[in-house]
């Protein structure tokens, strides 16, 4: 099985070198490891150069998650592909409990495992789900594991920090080239993915002895978990984002029966903004009224 693994790194020195370490070590080998330098100015983007058994792709300035993932991933033809955060780590068996399940059912086209904190014992996210606000659930997010997710089953999508794809999906859900979005920068591609999957026919899958430890907030450099501590730029990205994937996913029907919901997290969002950050707002509307025309 020829799969090939993806990271994106953007100013994690403290944390890019063990996911490295982390893919390199995996006891059934990726066939490719690329990692694409996002212009980071923290020294490990000479630190990468040195390191002869990845293959390192270097952006001239910040091009987000999603454009340059997509960059490595027309490098990866015929492999099915592992697409990580740099503040991943992954046990060394990780990808030969995870990979096999692939050939269990045909319409699999993503696979997830159980992403745990640093700590081992904190849920990060076994398994992606639309809740009816809109907003991407990581299932289990912040409890103690105590092996309540501990079997295999379908969910709605895998969380972007650590998710492998069926090349065929990805061929299928390609547009011009690109698998993720490139309008999105980076936050919620992961959740417009699964959602434009399942609208495809494929299917999600959680295997909850394939394990990742995951910072959460390293691989932007902010450590930051809330939407209320997240920089202006960064809420534009979200907002925009949020309703992008509505946009282009949802159904009037699915739309409305859920109103009430998305209006009450929209009521949030947008008057924390409104407060906080409101040149947000006006970007915002100038973002939807250019998409519109």
């Amino acid at each position: 099985m020829n799969i090939a693994a993806i990271v994106v790194n953007y100013n994690s020195r403290r944390f890019i070198f063990d996911c490295i370490d982390s893919l390199l070590a995996q006891t059934l080998p990726f066939q490719r490891i690329i990692v694409v330098d996002n212009a980071s100015t923290d020294g490990s983007r000479e630190r990468l150069r040195g390191i002869s058994r990845i293959e390192l792709l270097m952006n001239s300035h910040n091009e987000g998650f999603a454009v340059a993932n997509n960059k490595a991933l027309r490098m990866t033809a015929g492999c099915h592909v592992l697409c990580c955060n740099s503040d991943i780590t992954l046990e060394l068996d990780f990808l030969e409990k995870s990979a096999p399940h692939f050939d269990t059912n045909p319409l699999i086209g993503m696979i997830t495992g159980k992403i745990l904190r640093f700590d081992r014992r904190t849920i990060d996210s076994t398994g992606q789900f639309l809740s009816a606000s809109r907003w991407p659930r990581e299932r289990g997010f912040g409890e103690v594991d105590t092996g309540r997710y501990d079997h295999n089953e379908y969910v709605f999508s895998v969380c972007g920090a650590c998710a492998l794809y069926r090349r065929e999906m990805i061929q299928e859900l390609s547009h011009d080239g690109d698998f993720f979005d490139s309008r999105y920068f980076a936050f919620y591609e992961d959740l417009d993915v699964g959602w434009r999957a399942q609208r495809a026919g494929w299917r999600a899958y959680y295997v909850p002895v394939a394990r990742a430890y995951h910072f959460r907030g390293g691989s932007s450099g902010s450590g930051r978990f809330s939407f209320a501590r997240k920089s202006p730029e960064i809420r534009f990205h979200i907002l925009k984002n949020r309703y992008l994937t509505m946009m282009k996913n949802d159904t009037l029907a699915g739309f409305l029966l859920h109103f009430p919901a998305i209006l009450a997290k929209d009521v949030g969002l947008l008057g924390y903004t409104a407060l906080r950050s409101p040149r947000v707002l006006w970007r915002l509307a100038a973002y939807f009224c250019h998409l519109r025309r």
